[in-house]
């Protein structure tokens, strides 16, 4: 039974990872982990069998995988060298003037059958309702959503698309503060994340003792080798 959905409204509970190995389906290849943070998501593509580069201005070097220390905009890489260029909870943060060109290097590095998948977070469920007083990413993810839009309207690429929900939970307000400060790519306070507001709509995901916040995940799948109208 597919674990991801073609409507948004009946995505469910899915792990990140399990998402996106559903939707790269069986066929393998090199993967350009694009705003690859530490790492996580590129190691484990790496011991699942993809020859997997994480990309990320911050980072430079990690076990496990290769890692390039750069910027989305400008890729160090020669062009159609991948197979897979994957933005995976990262095009929004690229800067909002930049997306086209970052986009436009994703391509450039793609085979001639290369995909591209941008996988993104939705402002929709109780992690936008927690955060949205200290960390509101909306005008960030729309302008992001846009101009993925762009790309495949002027293009005439072919795109596929799912959804799913991403769960995390928490032991108490603490804890959600502490992962909260650990994203250094942040720009927030510790003062804001416990701010009364934010402790309250908390409070308000508790279930059976712990504290489970949920936000809805957009996935895209552009294929580069077709020139054909998105589907309806």
């Amino acid at each position: 039974m597919p674990l991801l959905s073609l409507d948004p409204d009946q995505a469910c509970v899915v792990k990140p990872f399990d998402a996106l190995i559903e939707f790269l389906g069986s066929e393998k290849g090199a993967v350009l982990d694009i705003g690859c943070g530490e790492g996580e998501m590129t190691d484990r593509l790496s011991r699942f069998g993809y020859r997997a580069i994480g990309l990320d201005p911050l980072r430079g070097s990690g076990p496990g995988i290769r890692r390039l220390q750069a910027s989305a905009e400008a890729i160090p890489l020669a062009s159609h060298v991948v197979d897979i260029a994957l933005f995976h909870w990262s095009l929004h943060h690229v800067p909002q003037e930049s997306i086209p060109q970052a986009l436009a290097e994703a391509k450039r590095v793609l085979s001639t059958k290369g995909r591209l998948l941008v996988i993104e977070p939705e402002p929709i469920g109780s992690w936008q309702v927690v955060c949205r007083s200290f960390h509101d990413e909306t005008e960030a993810q729309a302008m992001a959503a846009r101009a993925v839009d762009i790309m495949v309207e002027t293009g005439g690429y072919l795109r596929r698309r799912r959804y799913y929900l991403s769960e995390d939970g928490f032991d108490d307000f603490d804890q959600f503060v502490e992962v909260m400060m650990t994203h250094a790519y942040n720009h927030y306070t510790e003062a804001q994340v416990r701010q009364r507001p934010v402790r309250e709509a908390f409070d308000l995901c508790e279930v059976g003792g712990s504290y489970r916040l949920f936000q809805r995940i957009r996935m895209d799948e552009i294929s580069m080798n077709q020139s054909s109208r998105e589907p309806a």
